[in-house]
């Protein structure tokens, strides 16, 4: 997390620790102390992804907010400071959606509309409502959207009489689009409260918005030729106003239309779109679109001051609305524009003309969309390698943005531009690996950084830099086919890491997002791929997620099965039709059976106003019944929103809690497998122990035969030198020969008694240490039970055991060693009998020789 994500977590923990004293004690200090935090969290960037709904201290800040936002509704500072909150909130789609399917926000602002009366405050909540209700789920039962609708038709008749295009008449009519796209409850609503020939009349200079709703309200009348040639000329014609008047809340439409379009080709209707965008209208109206969009960047570059004033101010303002995505609006119709003719070179060109580093500055704070804009032409002109250049030039003033903030959105298009100007040059030459390293280890430098065992990796992290993680990974498998010798060391490395295993198996169990499904799969088909390891690493998942509903892990985003979750929106309109279409009914068969008594003569005496009192009374009572149904249901829906909030809160604590647990989990699978390595360690070091003691006796037993034929060839020794000594006494003639023996006889004794005391230290070393391997494969055993006992001074008694098998390794190679050199000894101590043998046979001679002369002398 940068140190701009965890300053604004702070001020999220800090406002939910002020609120609740707040809502006790509305007293001015309180009240400060709220706006302040609310303020600077107004003021954050709505790159940063401030408010991720997967942490748990956002979900408690969006349902204090919500609380904050109903309880305030006459604090004007407090009240538009929690708008300029959710303002920044609904610049991204999970927050968006989870903002209303989770907290329910669409209600309780829907509510302040109807509490604002200027012109600027309507524009800023109906703003806020038009990003709340796009692509959002609602019932059309629910109590507050007749209101809602009722309001909106109110701001459209108000202001559709005024010159020109009304920014509030028109956002109020795009909010209604939102509502009522295919929602027929919702479009039952809107009918039932207006005149529908009317309503048609007043929105019939709002062009495409209006023929949106002509679709939705099926007016034929009104929508006469409605081809494509028409609405993409309409189009244009909504960006051209769009950027004269600077009201883009339409502009989403005109996106959403050109995809519709796009998504033609592969229906029935493919040759009507084909021949749609080929038409010299088109042609023209494409031409006269880039001129003004040339226009409107030329005019915004003449005046960055103007506009930089205007950003300083705006954080002043209570009542200033925040920025527009026009530009991502412009980038986003440019790529749909892109994919509607990937074979047009004359667009192709003027579109390049701009150059990628002019569109990335045009682009400013969307600079994500200009780099998929670049991106998505690269792809549909893979031949233009000069164009490549252009946008190759562009990465490392891009990679200097990306260390310099942390846009989740910028980190994924650099990374699919990076691969993809790797595929169309085909080649990655020194420029492009600096950018790549740098990528690289701005990303994953950390998580290389460390061992499996001391990694600092935060396995909570939220889906948005889970997806960086993801894709840069299959940038740098697409680099590494590319360029292997760079690169594919640095990939398999990567593989091997258990964070970035852990990243993979959570990109494959997700499943929300295909297109980056498809690229693990194809980092999957790798060989170095670690399958085994990602495989455990999805079955730690899955058994981390708890079976609920059907059994399955939750998607994210997806809605949880369960008692609290499975409410749905309050129904109370249905039960109060049928009770009005039972009342009706029963009056009109009261009246057939007053008109039949009437006829047979029955109710002569009875009055008709008597009878018009009696069902006067009797409707009156319905009718108060069914206002205090509608109080109770106004009740049950608060206590709803009340029981969902606390259900979100209660998802949130689950997955805080699974987060927590999940790195435990796969540290403790980590733990057990070095564990069994440990086992079948100790079983080998067994086995070559019992292989060392059976050497061992073999010398041993070799040794015995030795000190045996030694002892032999000794007490032959003895019996010679009492023979000599006997010789010596008979014969002084032979003194100094037998001297001179003697001599010879002393110093093989000596060497006799030396090789027994080496012997002898042998023998006392060989036992020590037999002893010592004893007394240390005890060791070993009791610190192997202490290890089953604590499993949490494991790493300690690891770095014992291996500590002591390096001791026992340089015992055994020392004890190896002397064994050598013993055989060595031994050797010459053979040597040396052989030759005190030789000798003996010598004196043996010498003796005859003796015998000999001594009978000779006898004689």
């Amino acid at each position: 997390m940068s140190p701009g994500r965890s300053s604004e977590m702070s001020y999220i923990v800090e406002f939910n620790s002020h609120i609740q004293s707040y809502f006790i004690s509305s007293t001015y200090g309180n009240e400060t102390l709220v706006n302040r935090c609310l303020e600077q969290l107004a003021a954050s960037s709505a790159e940063s992804k401030t408010f991720d709904v997967s942490v748990y201290e956002c979900n408690i800040f969006f349902v204090n907010l919500h609380k904050l936002l109903s309880y305030s509704m006459k604090k004007t500072n407090l009240l538009w400071s929690v708008v300029a909150v959710l303002e920044v909130a609904v610049s991204d789609d999970e927050t968006r959606l989870a903002l209303v399917d989770k907290f329910r926000f669409l209600p309780v602002v829907s509510m302040l509309l109807l509490e604002v009366h200027t012109s600027d405050q309507q524009k800023r909540v109906l703003s806020l409502l038009y990003h709340l209700s796009y692509g959002a789920s609602i019932d059309g039962q629910e109590m507050f959207i007749e209101r809602l609708i009722q309001k909106l038709l109110t701001l459209i008749e108000q202001n559709h009489e005024k010159k020109g295009r009304c920014e509030v008449a028109q956002l109020a009519l795009s909010i209604l689009v939102n509502l009522c796209h295919r929602d027929l409850s919702t479009t039952f609503v809107l009918t039932r409260n207006t005149n529908v020939s009317a309503f048609c009349k007043q929105i019939k200079k709002f062009d495409l918005l209006a023929w949106k709703m002509y679709i939705i309200l099926e007016q034929n009348d009104y929508i006469k030729e409605i081809d494509l040639h028409y609405l993409l000329r309409m189009s244009f014609e909504e960006v051209r106003v769009m950027l004269a008047t600077k009201n883009s809340f339409s502009l989403r439409h005109v996106v959403d239309f050109l995809r519709s379009v796009r998504t033609l080709s592969g229906t029935r209707e493919a040759e009507p779109a084909k021949a749609a965008v080929t038409d010299e209208y088109f042609q023209r109206d494409l031409k006269e679109f880039l001129q003004e969009m040339e226009k409107y960047w030329q005019t915004r570059t003449d005046s960055p001051a103007g506009e930089a004033e205007g950003r300083k101010k705006k954080t002043k303002q209570k009542v200033e609305p925040r920025k527009d995505r026009t530009s991502e609006g412009l980038f986003e119709i440019l790529e749909c524009i892109v994919l509607l003719k990937p074979d047009d070179k004359e667009l192709h060109r003027k579109i390049c003309e701009f150059g990628p580093a002019k569109l990335i500055n045009h682009a400013r704070d969307d600079c994500a969309k200009a780099i998929d804009l670049l991106r998505t032409i690269l792809e549909k002109n893979p031949t233009d390698a000069a164009f490549a250049e252009e946008c190759k030039a562009v990465l490392a003033s891009l990679m200097t943005t990306i260390t310099n903030c942390d846009d989740e959105r910028l980190a994924i298009a650099f990374a699919k531009l990076l691969t993809t100007i790797g595929k169309t040059l085909n080649a990655l030459d020194d420029p492009m690996n600096e950018v790549a390293e740098q990528f690289y280890q701005h990303l994953f430098g950390a998580v290389l950084a460390h061992t499996w065992e001391r990694a600092t990796f935060d396995y909570s992290l939220a889906d948005g830099p889970i997806r960086v993680y993801l894709w840069a990974l299959h940038t740098f498998n697409e680099l590494a086919n590319l360029c292997p010798t760079y690169w594919y060391a640095k990939l398999t490395n990567l593989l091997k890491q258990k964070p970035i295993q852990f990243l993979i198996a959570k990109g494959l169990t997700g499943g929300s997002d295909v297109e980056l499904l498809e690229a693990l799969l194809q980092v999957a088909a790798s060989s170095e791929f670690p399958k085994q390891a990602v495989a455990q690493m999805i079955d730690l998942l899955k058994s981390n997620v708890p079976a609920m509903g059907t059994g399955q892990g939750r998607v994210p985003l997806a809605p949880v099965p369960g008692n609290l979750q499975n409410i749905q929106p309050p129904t109370g309109y249905t039960y109060i039709r049928a009770l009005s279409r039972d009342l009706q009914e029963r009056i009109d068969q009261a009246v057939v059976q007053m008109q039949d008594a009437k006829a047979a003569g029955l109710i002569n005496d009875v009055e008709k106003s008597e009878l018009v009192e009696f069902y006067t009374y009797k409707i009156n009572m319905q009718t108060s019944l069914m206002n205090d149904l509608r109080g109770s249901l106004d009740g049950t829906t608060a206590q709803i929103t009340t029981l969902m909030h606390q259900n979100q809160l209660l998802m949130a604590e689950i997955d805080k809690n699974q987060k927590r647990s999940l790195p435990l989990l796969l540290k403790e699978s980590a733990l057990e497998n070095e564990n069994r390595l440990l086992e079948r360690e100790l079983l080998q070091m067994k086995s070559a122990a019992a292989t060392y003691d059976k050497k061992t006796s073999q010398m041993k037993q070799e040794l015995a035969e030795y000190i045996k034929k030694y002892g032999e060839k000794s007490q032959k020794c003895a019996a010679l030198v009492k023979e000599i000594e006997h010789l010596r006494a008979r014969d002084d003639n032979y003194e100094k020969e037998n001297k001179r023996l003697q001599q010879e006889l002393v110093a093989m004794t000596k060497n006799r008694d030396d090789a027994r005391k080496l012997l002898k230290l042998g023998e006392d070393d060989r036992q020590r240490l037999t002893e010592q391997r004893e007394t240390e494969r005890k060791q070993y055993e009791c610190k192997i039970r202490e290890r089953e006992r604590d499993i949490s001074k494991r790493t300690d008694l690891i770095q014992q055991l291996e500590q002591t098998l390096v001791q026992r390794d340089s015992t055994i190679e020392t004890l190896e060693t002397e064994g050598a050199d013993l055989r060595e000894k031994l050797k010459e101590r053979e040597a040396r009998i052989a030759q005190v043998e030789a000798e003996l046979k010598e004196n043996e001679k010498i003796q005859q020789a003796i015998y000999s002369l001594m009978n000779k002398n006898k004689k």
